[in-house]
């Protein structure tokens, strides 16, 4: 492989993994804008794996619920639990040995079993990350330029 095709490869590499950020820069903080929430409990969710070698990278992003606890401040009211502008009927916050306020809702008319209130917002991102997809593509291709002009100018 000659030199010039080994500085592309590290090229494409670089941005590779510079887009794979940058995606999961603006596509979480678009969802916790049309969530309503900090941006923590969703950039939380994300895992970028990159190998030079690989020539990919993956963005791994769990869409499993979120506990409300991360969506503001659980407040105890007569009908159940404030969390935002979001109103839990039935829930409580949980007395347990944790430095969050823990919602939960009793799954029968029993004492126990409980379970952790959550929301739901898969279809938000996945719609936000198709919507980054496309801008993704064209981020790559200016980042590649970039890269591809600073390996060649450093050698």
């Amino acid at each position: 492989m000659s030199k010039a095709a080994k500085l592309l490869d590290l090229a494409a590499a670089r941005a590779l993994r510079k887009t794979a950020q940058w995606l999961r820069t603006h596509s979480s903080r678009e969802i916790a804008r049309e969530l309503g929430i900090t941006q923590s409990p969703i950039r939380h969710r994300y895992n970028v794996y990159s190998q030079s070698s690989a020539k990919e990278v993956k963005l791994w992003v769990g869409l499993q619920p979120i506990s409300v606890h991360w969506l503001g401040d659980p407040r105890q009211n007569a009908a159940g639990v404030a969390v935002g502008h979001r109103q839990y009927d039935d829930a409580f916050i949980s007395p347990m040995k944790s430095s969050y306020k823990l919602v939960f809702r009793r799954k029968g008319r029993e004492r126990l079993p409980v379970e952790r209130v959550t929301e739901e917002w898969a279809d938000q991102g996945v719609t936000a990350l198709e919507r980054w997809e496309k801008r993704a593509m064209n981020r790559f291709v200016e980042l590649f330029e970039q890269e591809a002009s600073h390996v060649f100018a450093s050698t």
